[in-house]
């Protein structure tokens, strides 16, 4: 096999390895103060608004869900396009305020 062949076969396999990564491995690439786009070019575009406000003590919230087949569901929340909070329903239930 030549050489080039080889580096195409190393770059495809690498390509397809990382269109699998699990919403669990994409997670571990956050991290808070993030921006919305930032946070939409980790986790992807297939994701479903679920909520939102604008009150004036906390400013502008935005949650979104993103569903995985294999993590399962995981909610996402923005304050003023900020990423602010993320994880499953049941972690998220046992965070302190």
């Amino acid at each position: 096999m030549s050489s080039l062949n080889l580096t195409l076969l190393s770059l495809s396999a690498a390509a397809l390895l990382s269109a699998c990564s699990t919403m669990s491995d994409k997670t571990q690439q956050l991290s808070l103060g993030m921006s919305k786009e930032q946070v939409i070019k980790v986790l992807g575009k297939e994701f479903q608004t679920v909520g939102a406000r604008d009150s004036s003590i906390h400013g502008k919230v935005e949650v979104v869900r993103y569903k995985d087949d294999d993590d399962g569901e995981l909610l996402v929340y923005f304050r003023e396009g900020r990423l602010v909070q993320w994880g499953d329903t049941t972690e998220l239930a046992n965070i302190p305020e």
